[in-house]
């Protein structure tokens, strides 16, 4: 069947993988990723606190907070990185099995689309290869299929002449342009974004911010954990702050960042907006 590119078509053909089935006459308010009282520890550490979390289709939430108050833990949960201690996550409706085995789980990851903060790329192969390795594996993707899609997927970050390039010849930059485009490349049901400028060079960081806010005006359905304050109040249709493994405060971003009502986020965004223009 043919899949389509997130935030490109509406009503995307019915597909099974065992674990999930993707539904035609899609609408906008479908939910596509949901938990409910999700919790995890690290031996005695308590990481997440019974977090009910949902996100709905086309719908861009940001994820702030201080280091170390479980964002990213969160997002590792969501794509079965991490294994919640306790609590349920489903994906578009289908509860997520903790203790499917990672080839059972591989049709899942590939429901949401997973950026890393450190690109996570294959060094041995061309910026194309690496595209394309996860359509042919998961998806059964033809190769001149997956390659085309490739091509077009490169246009859409503005790499098209890095194609043939290996990783240790771009910048930082470019590795996590090649990294959202490798995302893309499953048209996943969302994207999650995992720090995705914090090891870039500050010069870096707009190349790569420009293309998540391409696709958040495509209207994608992405999760965002990020220290980037302007992306989360300009891009965002929700932000969420986090603190010691809770939601402490959510809403419309005008809001968070304007009249916050917890003392917490008051605190935190005081630190950190007088960086902001």
């Amino acid at each position: 069947m043919d899949f389509q590119p997130l935030g490109m078509n509406d009503a995307l053909a019915t597909t099974s993988s065992g674990n999930l089935t993707q539904a035609t006459n899609v609408v906008e308010d479908e939910i596509i990723i949901r938990t409910v009282k999700l919790n995890k520890y690290f031996g005695d550490k308590h990481v997440l606190k019974d977090i009910d979390f949902e996100v709905r289709k086309r719908e861009v939430v940001a994820v702030i907070g201080p280091s170390g108050s479980g964002k990213s833990t969160l997002i590792r949960c969501l794509n079965a990185l991490e294994k919640a201690t306790s609590g349920e996550i489903y994906i578009h409706g289908e509860k997520l099995n903790p203790n499917l085995s990672i080839k059972q789980l591989s049709p899942i990851r590939s429901e949401l689309g997973m950026v890393f903060q450190n690109f996570n790329l294959f060094p041995h192969m061309t910026v194309v290869e690496n595209i394309i390795e996860a359509p042919r594996l998961v998806r059964k993707m033809p190769k001149d299929r997956a390659i085309a899609l490739g091509e077009k997927l490169l246009a859409k970050v503005g790499l098209s002449e890095k194609r043939d390039a290996y990783p240790n010849r771009l910048s930082g930059g470019q590795k996590q342009r090649v990294a959202i485009a490798r995302a893309l490349a499953m048209q996943p049901r969302a994207l999650l974004f995992d720090e995705p400028t914090s090891a870039l060079d500050p010069e870096l960081v707009g190349e790569v911010l420009k293309v998540m806010k391409d696709l958040a005006y495509e209207g994608s359905t992405m999760v965002v954990v990020t220290h980037e304050m302007q992306f989360a109040r300009d891009v965002s249709d929700r932000v969420i702050f986090m603190s010691d493994g809770s939601f402490i405060e959510q809403g419309d971003p005008e809001e968070i960042f304007k009249n916050p009502k917890e003392k917490r986020t008051r605190i935190f965004l005081e630190r950190v907006l007088s960086v902001l223009p």
